[in-house]
C-alpha cells in the first residue's frame, strides 16, 4: 500500500474522523434510552410485532460472546467511559477489517507484494 497515495490519505483520514465522531451517536440518547435501530429483539417485537422477528429472538443469544459487548468495555458505564470505550471498539472492528482484507488478498493471491 502507498502511504504517500493522496486517495489513501483521504481514505485513512476519513476512517480516523469516523472512529474519533462514533461515540456521538451514544452521547446523543444517553438520558433517552437506546439509540434508533440498536433495540433488542424483544424491544423490537414490542414495536413491529412478535411474529416478524423470530428468527432474530432464535439467534439473540450468539451476540454474549462478542469481544466487546453493547460496543462497550464492561463497568464502564459513565458517558466518558462509554466514549472511549465506543471508540476502542471502533479502531477493534477497523483492525479486524483490515486484517480479514489483507488475509482475503494473501489468499487469493499469495504472490502479492505487501508493500
Amino acid at each position: 500500500m502507498n502511504w504517500n497515495d493522496p486517495i489513501v490519505k483521504k481514505f485513512v483520514y476519513i476512517i480516523v474522523a469516523m472512529i474519533i465522531l462514533c461515540p456521538l451517536g451514544i452521547l446523543l440518547v444517553w438520558n433517552y434510552g437506546d439509540a434508533w435501530g440498536e433495540w433488542d429483539p424483544h424491544e423490537l417485537a414490542e414495536k413491529v410485532g412478535a411474529n416478524k422477528v423470530a428468527g432474530m429472538l432464535h439467534l439473540a443469544d450468539i451476540w454474549q460472546y462478542a469481544p466487546l459487548p453493547d460496543y462497550d468495555i464492561p463497568g464502564w458505564d459513565d458517558p466518558l467511559h462509554a466514549s472511549i470505550g465506543y471508540i476502542i471498539s471502533a479502531i477493534v472492528g477497523v483492525a479486524l477489517c483490515l486484517g480479514a482484507y489483507y488475509l482475503l488478498v494473501k489468499i487469493v493471491n499469495p504472490k502479492s507484494s505487501s508493500s
